[in-house]
């Protein structure tokens, strides 16, 4: 291995110019530093840049879809497709009741954020809520719903817009996902 780097070194050199010592000092520093462990779980296929920071469980769909049952005061999926608020609530959306996507949409629709999204960490994630995923303007501004006032809740916008807003840096998506927690909990005061 030492040989190979050697020779790879001397290349670097002749090919660019490189300094040969700080080549090597840099292969030692490398060589140095911890090697990070395997990650033993299996690739996810999540399109989203999010991580947690705990390692929680993800919920089944069973488990998903008897939480979205009680969310509408169902006993079971079965009662709960033939519920017309569930019918008034999915209508016209393309939710294919199929798949884990869809009850995990609607999970938190209804339900609120999974346990494994709550400490999220990336560039949509702020107060540890990924915007983009779970709309929960309450727990994102960082405000008791009970106390908040309005002057609260603009305040805290505009704290957030400073540093979301896309003319500053910040992602578009997010900045308006920002702007509909703001109307949204607005309109209700």
């Amino acid at each position: 291995m030492a040989s190979a780097i050697e020779t790879k070194v001397q290349e670097l050199v002749a090919q660019h110019g490189y300094d040969a010592q700080i080549l090597l000092d840099f292969v030692e520093f490398i060589q140095s530093q911890p090697k990070p462990r395997k990650n033993t779980q299996k690739p996810s296929n999540k399109k989203s840049t999010t991580k947690a920071k705990t390692s929680k469980k993800d919920l089944t769909v069973n488990e998903l879809q008897a939480a979205v049952a009680a969310a509408f005061n169902c006993a079971d999926v079965k009662a709960l497709k033939k519920q017309e608020a569930f019918k008034l609530a999915t209508d016209g959306r393309e939710l294919n009741l199929r798949t884990r996507e869809a009850w995990l949409i609607l999970y938190r629709e209804w339900v609120g954020v999974p346990e494994n999204e709550r400490h999220e960490e990336g560039p949509n994630c702020i107060n540890g809520i990924d915007v983009l995923k779970n709309f929960r303007p309450w727990h994102v501004f960082g405000l008791n719903s009970k106390t908040a006032t309005a002057d609260d809740i603009n305040s805290a916008f505009r704290k957030l817009a400073k540093q979301y807003h896309p003319d500053l840096g910040g992602d578009r998506l997010v900045f308006e996902q920002l702007q509909k927690m703001r109307d949204s909990i607005l309109a209700f005061r």
